[in-house]
C-alpha cells in the first residue's frame, strides 16, 4: 500500500519535508486518496555529467520517490535511462534509495545520443505488455494511471518515432511529464534583435513544447515545463508543476473508459 505522512517519517525521514509538499500538492489537486504507478525516465547523454556528479539528479529521484511512496501501491517507482539507447534500471524504494542514483551510474555508462523513442516504447510495454508499446489507434484501458516523469537536457534524434510514441501512448492511461533542464525558448520574453540572441543562446526545447501542444491524439497526454536547475525549483513549485495538467487528463481518460475505476483509484 501507499504509505501515510507518518509512515514516511519512521521509515524515511529525509523524505518528510518533500512528502509534505506533495500531499498540499495532492489535496489542491483533488487527488487525496488517488493511486498511480509512477515511473521516472532519465537521460544519461553526455552532456548530463555534471548534473549526476553534483548529486542534484539523486536529490531529484528521491523527490519524484516521495510522490511515488505516497501513491504507488509499492511505495516505489521504476526507474528508466536513455541516451543512444534505452534501459530498465529497477525499482527504487525507500530501502535502496540512499545511493540509487550513482549505483546506477556504476552500470550505465554515459552515451552520445539522446533518443526518446526507445525510452518511451520501453516504458510503455513494461506497463501495457499487452499493447506490446506497438503503434495503435484503439483504446488499452488498464486498472491504474502511469506518470511518467521524462527528464532531459537536449533535444531528440529520432522525432518522427518520438511523435508516433506520443500519439499511440494516447490510447492508454500514461500521462508524459517532459521536464527540461535549461533555459526554454518559451522563457525568452525579449523582442528584437536581443530577444533573437537570447534565444539562439538557450536549450532548443520547442520539439519538447511541440509534444506538449500536437494535435491527433485520442486525449492530451504530455505536459512540459522546463527548468534552469532541478535545484532552482522549491518542493512547492515542482509538485505544483507535476499537477498542472495531470488533474485534467485523469477526467479525460475516465471520460475515454481508458481508466477501469478501482476503489482509492480518485
Amino acid at each position: 500500500m501507499a504509505f501515510s505522512l507518518t509512515q514516511i517519517e519512521q521509515n524515511a525521514p529525509y523524505l518528510l519535508e518533500h512528502a509534505e509538499s506533495a500531499t498540499k500538492a495532492l489535496k489542491q489537486a483533488g487527488l487525496t486518496g488517488h493511486h498511480a504507478h509512477i515511473a521516472l525516465c532519465l537521460d544519461i547523454s553526455g552532456s548530463m555529467q555534471k548534473l549526476y556528479a553534483s548529486g542534484k539528479i539523486q536529490r531529484f529521484a528521491e523527490k519524484i520517490l516521495t510522490l511515488g511512496c505516497l501513491l504507488d501501491n509499492d511505495s516505489t517507482i521504476e526507474v528508466f535511462l536513455f541516451g543512444s539507447h534505452a534501459y530498465d534500471a529497477g525499482a527504487m524504494n525507500i530501502g535502496n534509495a540512499q545511493g540509487f542514483i550513482d549505483k546506477v551510474r556504476e552500470k550505465y555508462h554515459f552515451e552520445g545520443d539522446t533518443n526518446y523513442a526507445e525510452a518511451m516504447r520501453l516504458i510503455r510495454r513494461f506497463y501495457f505488455p499487452e499493447g506490446e508499446a506497438a503503434h495503435k489507434n484503439q483504446p488499452l484501458p488498464a486498472q491504474e494511471p502511469v506518470l511518467v516523469m521524462f527528464v532531459t537536457d537536449g533535444d531528440t534524434l529520432d522525432k518522427e518515432e518520438t511523435e508516433q510514441q506520443v500519439l499511440s501512448s494516447s490510447f492508454e492511461p500514461i500521462f508524459w511529464q517532459f521536464m527540461a533542464i535549461g533555459k526554454s525558448h518559451r522563457d525568452i520574453k525579449q523582442r528584437g534583435v536581443l530577444g533573437w540572441i537570447m534565444k539562439e543562446l538557450v536549450g532548443d526545447f520547442r520539439f519538447l513544447e511541440h509534444l506538449d501542444t500536437m494535435n491527433g491524439r485520442f486525449v492530451d497526454n504530455a505536459n512540459f515545463f522546463s527548468v534552469i536547475d532541478p535545484e532552482d525549483v522549491t518542493d512547492e513549485e515542482l509538485y505544483g508543476l507535476l499537477m498542472t495538467e495531470y488533474p485534467q487528463w485523469l477526467a479525460a481518460v475516465k471520460s475515454k473508459n481508458l481508466l477501469q475505476e478501482t476503489k482509492g483509484n480518485s
